[in-house]
C-alpha cells in the first residue's frame, strides 16, 4: 500500500471514531452510505478519466510532450498548458489523471501547475453557469482579474521548482508516491 493510501486510511479511520464519538453507529453508518453514494456517482467517471489519461500516455509519446510541456518549452508549454486546462471538460477527476499523465511523458512542473490552475480558474465550461448566477460583470471581472494567474504561477513553478518534477518522475518509478 502505498503513502498515499496509508493517510486516507487513517484519515477515514479517524472521521470514523469523531462520527461514533458524536453520535454512534448510526451516524457512522449514514457517512458511509453517503460516501458510497458518491463513489457510485463518480465510478464510471473515474474509470473513464483513468483510461483517457492512459490513452494519452499512449498515443502522445514522450517526446512530444518534453517538447511541449517540457524544460525546452518555456513559455509556449505554458501558454498551451493553460489553454488545454480552461478548455478541457470534467472536474478534478478527468484532470488530475490526465495531468499525471503529462507529469509521467514528461511534463515540466510549470506546464502542470498552469495546466491545473487554468483549469481551476478558467474552466469554459463552468461559464455560463457563473454568468447564469453571480451575473455577467461579476464573471468578466473575476476572468480578468485571474486572466494571467495561470502564465505566473507556472512560470513561478519553473523557476523555483526548476527539478522537482524529475524528482517526482523518480520517486513514482521506485512505487513511493
Amino acid at each position: 500500500m502505498n503513502k498515499t493510501a496509508v493517510s486516507m486510511f487513517v484519515i477515514t479511520v479517524l472521521l470514523a471514531a469523531l462520527a461514533y464519538y458524536q453520535g454512534g453507529q448510526e451516524l457512522v453508518a449514514d457517512g458511509l452510505k453517503a460516501g458510497w453514494g458518491m463513489l457510485s456517482e463518480t465510478a464510471v467517471l473515474l474509470i473513464l478519466a483513468f483510461m483517457a489519461a492512459g490513452l494519452i500516455q499512449t498515443l502522445i509519446s514522450h517526446d512530444m510532450i518534453t517538447r511541449w510541456l517540457g524544460k525546452e518549452s518555456g513559455w509556449k508549454g505554458i501558454i498551451l498548458a493553460s489553454a488545454v486546462g480552461g478548455i478541457i471538460p470534467g472536474g478534478p477527476y478527468v484532470y488530475y489523471p490526465i495531468a499525471s499523465s503529462f507529469l509521467n511523458a514528461g511534463a515540466e512542473m510549470g506546464t502542470l501547475i498552469a495546466f491545473v490552475s487554468a483549469k481551476s480558474l478558467w474552466d469554459i465550461a463552468r461559464l455560463p453557469m457563473e454568468a447564469a448566477i453571480l451575473g455577467p460583470k461579476l464573471t468578466l471581472i473575476r476572468n480578468a482579474v485571474t486572466f494571467f494567474f495561470p502564465f505566473i504561477v507556472g512560470f513561478m513553478g519553473n523557476v523555483l521548482f526548476k527539478k522537482t518534477a524529475d524528482k517526482i518522475r523518480e520517486e513514482r518509478n521506485k512505487g513511493d508516491n
